[in-house]
């Protein structure tokens, strides 16, 4: 299964706007969006640096790991994953959709995109 199948599928069964794959970087992997005006790639990039300086802040503190962060802004969420190697998977949510489950699904399709890297 692709990265793009992967992400489909997530998006699709959270009715979520998009998702995107990003290396440690912030190069975009892979994304899927809902719509062409939903700027995924962008709002990937921007939140991962969010998504790594507090996963750099945890490590400092001698905390466990942090494997997702949910941010909840006004009628924004999104959903952070880490993914080995120091990826990392944004999912932005409608300013409904269930957080408590986009953290269940992000970390299925984690696991899903970890096999297909090997």
């Amino acid at each position: 299964m692709s990265f793009q199948e992967i992400l489909r599928g997530l998006v699709e069964g959270l009715g979520a706007e998009g998702a995107v794959m990003l290396a440690s970087d912030g190069e975009v992997v892979d994304v899927y969006a809902s719509s062409e005006s939903i700027e995924m790639d962008i709002i990937g990039a921007h939140h991962s640096v969010i998504f790594n300086a507090v996963k750099d802040i945890a490590s400092r503190q001698g905390g466990t790991a942090i494997k997702s962060v949910a941010i909840v802004a006004g009628t924004s969420r999104l959903v952070l994953s880490a993914i080995k190697e120091g990826y990392c998977l944004v999912v932005a949510l409608n300013g409904r959709g269930p957080v408590g489950q986009a953290l269940f699904e992000s970390r299925e399709a984690v696991a899903r995109i970890e096999e297909e890297m090997g």
